[in-house]
């Protein structure tokens, strides 16, 4: 799947670049998502993600934040299938974000809306109401974060070495 999510009704791909995320607060209701939101949940998999912090105007310091409790942490997710006006079929995702809890204010004032292993049947199958109460109710996990290289500001950067702390 690519990365931000395309609407069935979308003209061409290029709304994907603004809904790579999706605040849980307005998902059901925004256009872009309320659709997904009640029938294509899904589960993004991930040993961990970056944040940036600002310090001041000009400066931001990367963090890799990450599981203390297990090697993947689960994103709740959305999902759409969007059909190109030549006839091919994209599958696209958002990753929905929430207020950040704890410790992790003091990193960025949102993060991905994350999922215990416990929840996970119940998220990708209850009715959209359900889904939100799983959501709301959903409990932080033990997180810890070190700041990294500003190397993984750049995509062309893909090396296991760039979560290392600085």
């Amino acid at each position: 799947m690519r990365w931000g999510l395309v609407p069935h009704w979308a003209k061409d791909i290029r709304i994907g670049y603004s809904t790579i995320n999706a605040r849980l607060e307005t998902a059901r209701t925004k256009p872009a998502f309320r659709a997904a939101w009640k029938h294509r949940r899904c589960l993004i998999p991930s040993s961990g993600y970056y944040e940036w912090k600002a310090h001041d105007a000009n400066t931001k310091q990367p963090y890799f934040i990450h599981s203390l409790e297990a090697p993947v942490l689960f994103f709740g997710g959305l999902w759409e299938q969007w059909q190109s006006p030549e006839g091919g079929e994209l599958l696209t995702y958002s990753i929905l974000t929430r207020d950040a809890d704890g410790p992790l204010r003091e990193v960025h004032d949102r993060m991905p809306l994350m999922l215990s292993p416990a929840v996970l049947n119940d998220w990708l199958n209850g009715d959209a109401d359900h889904a939100m109460a799983v959501a709301c109710s959903a409990p932080l996990p033990e997180l810890s974060f070190h700041a990294v290289g500003k190397a993984v500001g750049s995509p062309r950067n893909n090396a296991p070495h760039l979560i290392d702390a600085v």
